[in-house]
């Protein structure tokens, strides 16, 4: 007798594929309109950062992200795609320029600020740089406005994960480890060298940001908006007169 066929099997109609989580809102750099974040800044100031104006692309969504500090306010473009959330400003720190009243000329802004989830897991890694022109304001200098032209190039690399406790509230959050360097756009200029970290919380963005020395950054607060609840029509319903039980019907003549 010769080998019997070999049974075809179907595949079961049941069967889901598992989808990659989408890449956009971007879950560590939320781009959501009107989220606003507010944090602790410094000992006793506080800093707002809320997003506006955002909107679909091809390639994900594009915004406006806005920082108000010390009365100062700053803004920058932000972008999300597959690849991850870039800004005009190359992240926080040049946003945070953006508010610190100096007048900021962007000369070029590579990486991402937050990359794609694939790196975002423990060991991941990435790299951005920011060159600005950055000019005091005017009246504040005498009328002398020197241009401090500076490059900035920032080492991320993804610690472990953590449960983090700030104002806002307990958070099981990302610890990234970043080594800012900052020089003179110059040749052969030395630069020198930051170490900080950063906490990420997927939902919310940065919960804190802290050195050797102290925690810079911490989140107070985080507001989304209300839903849009549907209207009503406006018109009242007349209501429905019943019959009365004891109406008497009256007899026949």
């Amino acid at each position: 007798m010769g080998a019997s066929p070999t049974p075809e099997v179907t595949p079961r109609s049941d069967t889901q594929a598992v989808e990659a989580p989408a890449p956009c809102p971007h879950p560590y750099f939320p781009l959501e309109e009107g989220l606003t974040l507010t944090y602790r800044a410094g000992k006793s100031s506080q800093m707002v950062i809320s997003t506006h104006g955002v909107t679909p692309t091809p390639e994900g969504l594009r915004g406006k992200v806005a920082v108000k500090l010390k009365g100062r306010q700053g803004e920058t473009d932000a972008t999300c795609t597959a690849e991850g959330m870039s800004t005009g400003l190359g992240g926080l720190e040049g946003t945070l320029l953006s508010a610190s009243g100096m007048d900021v000329q962007v000369v070029s802004s590579e990486g991402m600020a937050v990359p794609a989830l694939t790196s975002m897991v423990p060991g991941g890694s990435w790299k951005n740089s920011l060159s600005v022109k950055l000019q005091p304001p005017a009246g504040k200098t005498g009328g002398i406005r020197p241009i401090i032209a500076t490059t900035f190039e920032k080492e991320s690399t993804v610690v472990g994960e953590e449960e983090v406790t700030v104002a806002a509230g307990t958070f099981k959050a990302l610890k990234v480890k970043n080594i800012v360097t900052a020089r003179a756009s110059r040749p052969g200029s030395e630069g020198r060298s930051m170490e900080s970290y950063v906490w990420f919380a997927p939902g919310v963005g940065i919960l804190k940001f802290a050195t050797a020395e102290s925690t810079d950054l911490e989140l107070l607060k985080v507001e989304r908006p209300q839903p849009v609840q549907a209207k009503s029509s406006g018109k009242a319903r007349r209501p429905v007169k019943k019959a009365a039980a004891d109406t008497k019907v009256p007899s026949a003549p």
